[in-house]
C-alpha cells in the first residue's frame, strides 16, 4: 500500500480555505502593527517637544467615563451573547442595513456605509483610539435594550452571532462597551428597542472617526519675550494613542488667574505640522491659566475634554502706581507716612525694594512684602522696585510740598446712586497730573484707594462699589516732579440717609443772670449718614407738650432764658438732607422759682398809678388848678420871670460860700425907673422849663465866684445890649482909685 502525505491532499481539496486563513492571519498582523506604531508615534511626539526634553511619556488621558463625568461600569449585558437573533436576515433587514459588498472579493473590508452617522436620538463615540465606546441618548423614552452589530467582515463562512445585546437599567441614559468587545477600526450598527420594538433607525458608528481624542499635553516651561508688549510661547503635544497618519485639530484658551471668562486663541492649531502656542499682550507680574482640547480632523463637533490647567506667571516688575498716606502736605496725624502701591496680578507673590531719602541721607529696605511700607514723615522722595525684576523699570515719587493746590472740590452722586463723581478746578497755567484718593470712614490706611489721572482731567468717576449712607473721605492732590499739593479733604455720599442717633446734651454753667445753658457734641459721621443740615432742640415741662426750635448746624450750645422754675426735660435730634433722625439722650433741669416777677410788680403798679395823673396834667384846660398846686409857678407862667427864678439859687448859694476870705468886690446897687409897662403879646401855651437855664447869666458871669475876666464881661455886655443892665440884676462895680 502506497502512502501519500497530507499536504498534497490539502492543496487540491481545500485551496480556497487555506488562502482565506492565511489572509486573516496577515490582516490581524497588520492591525497589531498599526496599533503599536500609533503608540510609538505618540511617545515620540512627546519626547520630541522642544523645551520639554525631560518629559517621558507625558500625562495620559483620563479613563473613559460615562456621560456627565461620573465613572460608569458596563451595562448589564444579556447572558446569551451568542443569541441566534441576527438582524439582517430577510429582505427587509437587508434593505435596512444597506451594506454594500464587493462582489467576487470575499474577506475584504467593507466600504464605508452611507447610513446616518452617530447623531440624532443616540450618539456614540470612543474616548481615544484605544478607548471604550460610549453611547448616550435622551433620558425620556430611552431603550431597554441596545444592539451592536459588527460590519467589518461579512462572508458566508462568518460566524452568524456577531450581534451584542446590552441590557439598559431603567432610567439610565447611557451605556459603555469595553474595548475588548469589538474589533479595531470596525463599523458598528447601533439601534435600541423597547418591548422588541425599535425606537430609531440603526445608525452607523465608524470606530476610526467617531473618536473623542484625549487631552493635549502642555509643556510647563514657558518662554517670554524681552521687549514690550510682553508675549509668551508654550510648547504642546497632541493626545496619545494616535497614529502618525491621524491629524487632530486643537484649540486653546487662556485667562487671568481667578477670573471666570476665558479668551479663545485664534487660529486653531493642527498636530501636523506641530506649531507652538503664542499668547500676546500679557501683563507683567500677573498669573495666567492655559487649557486646550482637540478633535479629529473630520469630526467638526466631537471635541475632546479640556486639558488640565497650566498655570504660569509673567516676569516681575515694579509697581505701576505708588501713593502715600499721611504725607506732610496733608492733614497732620502725628504718625509716620504710609507708602502704598498696587498689588500685582492675582496668584502672584513678589517682594520689593524700597529706597527713600531723609534729610539728605538715603536709606534702603530690601525684601519688603506687598503692598505697604512705613516711611518717616520727613522723607523727601521714595523709589520702589521689584526684586528679581527682568527689566530696569522703577517707580519714584517726590514727597515735597510744591505746586498749586486744586480748589472748589465737590462730590456728587450719579443718577443711579451707585457711584461718586468728583470735580475740581485748577489754575489756568497748571495742567499737571492729579491723584484722587478715597477711603471709607473708619477704614485702615492700608485700605486707601486711589487713581492717577492724566494731565488736563479735572473730573473723575470713582470706580468701585459704594454703599448708601456711608461717608467716604476724598482728597484731590496735584502731582508734579517738584512735589505734591493736596486740597482739603471732602466727604461724599452716594445716597444720604436719616441719622441713626441724636446728639447727647450736657449742662454748662449758668449765665450770671441765672439763665441755664446747654451744649452737645457732634454725632459720629458713620451714625449721621449724611451732611448735617440743622439740629432740633426740644424742652418739655412735666406733663405739658414739648416746644422745639431748630438750631443751625454750626451751633453746639444755647442759652434757655424762657425756662421758668420747675423740672424740665431736654433733648436734641440731628437732620440731614434725607430727613430728621431720632432724639438723642435727654437730660433734666431742676430750676428754682423765679423772683424776677416780684421785682417788676411794684414798678408796674407805680406806673399804673402815675399814668392817669400824667394824663390829667397833660390836659391844661381841665385841671388848671392842679398846675398851680403841683408845678412851680415858672412853669405855668405865661412869661417866665428870670428874676424870681430859683433855678440858679443853688449855684448862687454855692457861689456865696465858695470864695475864700479875701478881697471881695464891692457891688453897687442902683435903682432905675421902670419903663412904662407895655402889654406883651400872648405867648404860646407850651413853655420850655429850661428857659432860665438857657438865658440867665451864670454865677461866674455875675462875679459871684471871683473877679470876672474881661472877656467874660465883654460877652455879657454883648448879650445884654447897649443898656448893659437888666432891671433887678446886680452889676459889679470895681473900686475907683481915690
Amino acid at each position: 500500500m502506497r502512502r501519500t502525505s497530507a499536504a498534497p491532499l490539502c492543496l487540491p481539496r481545500l485551496p480556497k480555505m487555506c488562502l482565506l486563513l492565511l489572509a486573516l492571519l496577515l490582516l490581524s498582523g497588520i492591525a497589531l502593527l498599526g496599533e503599536s506604531a500609533a503608540r510609538t508615534t505618540g511617545a515620540r511626539a512627546r519626547r520630541g517637544a522642544p523645551g520639554c526634553a525631560a518629559h517621558r511619556g507625558g500625562p495620559r488621558g483620563p479613563r473613559p467615563r460615562g456621560p456627565g463625568g461620573a465613572k460608569k461600569g458596563v451595562g448589564e449585558r444579556a447572558a446569551a451573547r451568542s443569541t441566534p437573533e441576527l438582524i439582517g436576515r430577510g429582505g427587509d433587514s437587508n434593505r435596512m442595513w444597506r451594506v454594500a459588498l464587493s462582489p467576487g472579493k470575499e474577506g475584504r473590508r467593507v466600504a464605508r456605509s452611507p447610513l446616518p452617522r452617530s447623531s440624532g436620538p443616540v450618539q456614540c463615540y470612543r474616548v481615544g483610539l484605544s478607548g471604550s465606546l460610549n453611547c448616550s441618548w435622551d433620558p425620556h423614552g430611552g431603550p431597554s435594550r441596545l444592539y451592536f452589530q459588527s460590519q467589518k467582515y461579512i462572508s458566508p463562512h462568518s460566524h452568524p452571532n456577531r450581534t451584542q445585546v446590552v441590557e439598559v437599567p431603567p432610567g439610565q441614559s447611557w451605556v459603555t462597551i469595553p474595548r475588548e468587545e469589538f474589533t479595531e477600526f470596525d463599523i458598528l450598527l447601533v439601534w435600541g428597542t423597547t418591548a422588541s420594538e425599535p425606537l430609531w433607525p440603526p445608525i452607523s458608528v465608524d470606530l476610526e472617526t467617531q473618536v473623542k481624542p484625549g487631552v493635549p499635553w502642555l509643556c510647563p516651561d514657558v518662554d517670554f519675550s524681552e521687549d514690550e508688549p510682553l508675549e509668551t510661547t508654550v510648547q504642546w503635544a497632541p493626545p496619545t494613542g494616535l497614529s502618525h497618519r491621524e491629524n487632530v485639530v486643537c484649540q486653546f484658551s487662556y485667562r487671568k488667574c481667578q477670573e471666570k471668562a476665558w479668551t479663545m486663541l485664534e487660529p486653531e492649531l493642527e498636530s501636523v505640522p506641530l506649531a507652538p502656542i503664542e499668547i500676546q499682550d500679557l501683563e507683567r507680574a500677573t498669573g495666567y491659566e492655559l487649557s486646550g482640547r482637540c478633535r479629529m480632523q473630520g469630526a467638526e463637533d466631537l471635541w475632546g475634554e479640556w486639558s488640565p490647567i497650566l498655570s504660569f506667571q509673567t516676569p516681575p516688575s515694579a509697581p505701576k502706581e505708588v501713593w502715600v498716606y499721611g504725607h506732610p502736605c496733608g492733614p497732620s496725624t502725628g504718625q509716620e507716612a504710609l507708602l502704598l502701591w498696587k498689588a500685582p496680578g492675582p496668584c502672584v507673590q513678589l517682594s520689593y525694594r524700597v529706597q527713600f531719602q531723609v534729610r539728605g541721607q538715603e536709606q534702603l529696605r530690601a525684601g519688603t512684602p506687598c503692598c505697604s511700607f512705613s516711611i518717616p514723615s520727613q522723607a523727601e522722595w521714595v523709589v520702589v522696585t521689584a526684586v528679581n525684576a527682568t527689566n530696569n523699570i522703577f517707580t519714584n515719587l517726590s514727597l515735597a510740598c510744591s505746586g498749586s493746590t486744586p480748589h472748589n472740590v465737590s462730590v456728587s452722586s450719579t443718577s443711579d446712586g451707585k457711584q461718586l463723581l468728583v470735580t475740581w478746578q485748577q489754575r489756568a497755567r497748571e495742567s499737571g497730573v492729579h491723584v484722587v484718593d478715597w477711603t471709607r470712614d473708619g477704614d485702615l490706611p492700608r485700605n486707601l484707594s486711589w487713581i492717577w489721572l492724566p494731565p488736563g482731567n479735572l473730573s473723575v468717576l470713582l470706580p468701585g462699589t459704594f454703599e448708601k449712607g456711608v461717608p467716604y473721605q476724598i482728597t484731590v492732590t496735584a502731582v508734579s516732579p517738584r512735589g505734591l499739593a493736596p486740597a482739603p479733604s471732602v466727604w461724599g455720599f452716594t445716597e444720604e440717609l436719616e441719622p441713626l442717633m441724636g446728639p447727647e446734651l450736657r449742662r454748662l454753667q449758668d449765665t450770671p443772670s441765672g439763665t441755664p445753658t446747654v451744649a452737645w457734641g457732634e454725632v459720629p459721621r458713620h451714625q449721621l449718614r449724611g451732611h448735617l443740615t440743622y439740629y432740633t432742640l426740644c424742652a418739655q415741662r412735666e406733663t405739658k407738650s414739648p416746644s422745639c426750635k431748630n438750631v443751625s448746624a454750626g451751633t453746639q450750645n444755647v442759652t434757655l432764658p424762657n425756662l421758668h422754675g420747675g423740672t424740665w426735660k431736654l433733648w436734641a435730634s440731628a437732620s440731614t438732607r434725607a430727613g430728621q433722625g431720632p432724639p438723642g439722650p435727654s437730660i433734666q433741669l431742676h430750676l428754682p422759682a423765679s423772683t424776677h416777677k416780684w421785682k417788676v410788680l411794684p414798678v408796674v403798679i407805680v406806673l399804673w398809678v402815675l399814668f392817669p395823673v400824667g394824663l390829667a396834667l397833660a390836659t391844661p384846660g381841665r385841671c388848671a388848678h392842679l398846675w398851680h398846686k403841683v408845678l412851680p409857678h415858672w412853669v405855668w407862667d405865661k412869661v417866665p420871670d428870670p428874676a424870681n427864678s430859683n433855678s440858679s439859687q443853688s449855684h448862687i448859694e454855692e457861689g456865696l460860700q465858695a470864695p475864700p476870705p479875701g478881697d471881695v468886690p464891692i457891688l453897687e446897687v442902683q435903682e432905675m425907673e421902670s419903663p412904662p409897662s407895655v402889654e406883651a403879646p400872648q405867648p404860646p401855651a407850651a413853655l420850655d422849663s429850661g428857659y432860665e437855664k438857657h438865658f440867665l447869666p451864670t454865677p461866674e458871669e455875675l462875679g459871684l465866684l471871683g473877679p470876672p475876666r474881661p472877656q467874660v464881661l465883654a460877652n455879657l455886655s454883648s448879650r445884654l445890649g447897649a443898656a448893659g443892665r437888666i432891671p433887678g440884676v446886680l452889676t459889679p462895680v470895681l473900686d475907683q482909685p481915690s
